[in-house]
């Protein structure tokens, strides 16, 4: 409660209720660095909009990626436990995080601390699934995930606060406000979240902040200074069958990064600065801490330039370097302290050209130089065409590639030692699909993906020489009227471990997905969701790793809102309720019933 007192926090709300309707035309730059309209986005891109966001009351990265097709998000426990995303069957760090072109750290696992990561300002998510180690290097090879936060157009402020409360001692608080005076345009927000979870010594407390301020020096030339960082506790509590109230877990993370961009009709340029931390502390009991450390610098350089009217081609060049030590004790349960670095140089170019005016064809190659790994070549190809003006079909090949982690080399403390011995993953990725779009704005899209992966490394840690996946992506938008709006996504997927015969992958579930139902008129909206997972095999660490069945669910939530005419709005929703007791991962139970309810206000 200290800290509600000392700091008011950032408001998602407040970000998507400004820029959530700003686009008549959404447009999308995760695929391809460049802007293009939605519509002409390959079917295995998804965008989240913020207005989305703010009627579903997701305020976290993870529970905003549950309803993107291929996208399996498992979560071990409640609120702000570690979460894990395996994104067409790859492993949990296959998938890179951008925030405004900023990649942000991975820590010791380049998992992200996904459980923890809140939305940070952002005014919508840009989902691509599938490899794209080509544009941005090493583990991105299972795609990659970009939050974005405009800026306002126009001259003026708006700022927003607000307050909620709910089940299991649950109070967040958030803060934002918007500017725009002449050339200087910039957003600010801060966020708290506070909860006791259903399990005892499960506390978690979350602080997050976020600032972005840019000014236009000329015509063509822009400064921009961003800022994002957030610090958390959690209590581990541990499995049903080994709880240990002594457990919990903190975190500190930060990105700070100075941009120069320039940009005229024919030619964008920017060049980026980055400095970020990680800094993971994790105790099991009095004596046995563990403290990991990540520190990354990293310099980028983009070029675009339209060249014709139908041929527009990309450079780029990057040097990054990362630091991690870790403290703590061994697997021999000796103190120790270990550090060491990892430098990455890579250059890139890429291209799209419109062969017709149905046809159109755009790839990347993508050369990386790891101090500690091999100098991979990755690369993609895609080709479009247009069947009809509702109507377009896709085609993608592209391979990936991931170095192992620090904690996949060195472990982390006495209960994962890690394997030094560890080689690289790579993948060969190959994706069709179509989408079909109305001018009323409905759409539809279906994909069908193969990946062969080599080496893959599990949670043991070890390599498995071969494994495969491969799957259905369905997912679409349709206004069944002025009022109703329905989304849906689902994927069917099947994954294999070629060495052991096996027909399936750790955690990978066959058949999961959600559907969504939103009643809008006015100021008042009302929806609902259902949100599925089904046939997942998973390790019964109580029985010394062998393969059980996970817990089969549909969990059902509502949610509603209203807004008054003078700034103040309400909302309410309801999680898991029909009160299902369920277990994401086997022996960490989820949340039951929670109920919530918050006002904001808007000046």
């Amino acid at each position: 409660m200290c800290k509600l007192i000392k700091f008011l926090g950032f408001s998602l709300l407040a970000g998507n209720s400004l820029f959530g309707n700003a686009e008549l035309e959404p447009m999308v730059v995760v695929e391809t660095r460049s802007p293009q309209p939605l519509s002409e986005a390959s079917p295995w891109v998804t965008r989240i909009s913020g207005n989305d966001l703010e009627q579903r009351q997701i305020y976290n990265l993870s529970d905003a990626l549950r309803s993107v097709p291929g996208m399996a998000v498992v979560r071990s426990g409640q609120t702000g436990s570690q979460t894990s995303l395996f994104s067409r069957g790859g492993e949990s760090n296959h998938v890179t995080f951008l925030y405004e072109g900023r990649k942000l750290n991975g820590g010791f696992s380049r998992t992200y601390n996904l459980g923890e990561l809140p939305l940070l300002n952002s005014s919508s998510v840009e989902v691509l699934r599938g490899a794209s180690s080509s544009l941005h290097g090493a583990n991105a090879m299972g795609g990659t995930v970009y939050m974005r936060s405009l800026l306002p157009s126009e001259n003026g402020h708006e700022s927003q606060a607000g307050l909620s409360v709910g089940s299991f001692d649950t109070l967040s608080s958030n803060y934002n406000t918007s500017f725009k005076e002449g050339s200087l345009s910039g957003n600010f927000g801060f966020s708290t979240l506070e909860t006791k979870n259903d399990r005892l010594n499960s506390d978690f407390d979350n602080l997050s902040a976020s600032f972005l301020v840019e000014q236009q020096v000329s015509d063509k030339l822009y400064l921009n200074l961003l800022g994002i960082g957030y610090t958390s506790e959690f209590g581990t509590v541990g499995t049903t069958y080994s709880e240990d109230y002594d457990n919990f877990q903190e975190t500190e993370q930060y990105l700070i990064s100075p941009q120069i961009k320039y940009s005229d009709d024919d030619l964008r340029a920017s060049l980026t600065y980055s400095i970020s931390k990680d800094d993971l502390l994790g105790q099991r009991d009095v004596s046995d801490k563990t403290q990991s450390l990540t520190d990354e610098q990293s310099v980028n350089l983009i070029i675009e330039n339209q060249l014709t009217d139908n041929f527009f081609f990309t450079i780029s060049t990057e040097y990054s370097r990362t630091e991690f030590a870790q403290d703590g004790l061994s697997p021999y349960a000796s103190p120790w302290s270990e550090g060491n670095s990892w430098e990455q140089k890579s250059a890139s170019v890429g291209f799209n050209a419109q062969l017709s005016e149905n046809n159109e064809v755009g790839g990347n190659v993508r050369y990386d130089d790891y101090s500690d790994f091999d100098n991979p070549l990755t690369y993609d190809l895609r080709i479009n065409t247009s069947v009809n003006e509702s109507i377009t079909t896709f085609l993608k090949h592209s391979t990936g590639y991931a170095p192992p982690t620090a904690l996949d080399l060195y472990g982390i403390g006495p209960w994962y030692p890690g394997n030094p011995n560890l080689e690289a993953e790579e993948s060969k990725n190959y994706e069709v699909g179509f989408s079909y779009n109305t001018k009323d704005n409905n759409y539809w899209s279906l994909t069908y993906f193969y990946t062969d992966y080599e080496n893959l490394i599990d949670s043991t840690p070890q390599n498995i020489n071969k494994t495969s996946t491969s799957g259905f992506e369905i997912s679409s938008k349709n206004y069944l009227n002025d009022y109703f709006r329905i989304n849906s996504s689902i994927t069917m997927m099947s994954s294999k471990n070629k060495d052991s015969g096996d027909e399936f992958l750790d955690r990978r579930p066959e058949l999961f997905g959600s559907i969504s139902l939103t009643y809008e008129k006015e100021a008042l909206m009302i929806g609902s969701e259902l949100i599925s997972k089904y046939k997942t095999k998973e390790k019964n660490w109580a029985n010394f790793g062998e393969f059980v069945d996970a817990d089969d669910y549909t969990v059902a939530r509502l949610f509603s809102s209203y807004q008054f005419e003078n700034g103040l709005g309400i909302s309410a929703r309801i999680e898991n309720l029909f009160d299902k007791e369920y277990s994401e991962v086997h022996g960490y139970p989820a949340l039951g019933r929670a109920f919530h309810a918050g006002l904001n206000y808007s000046f």
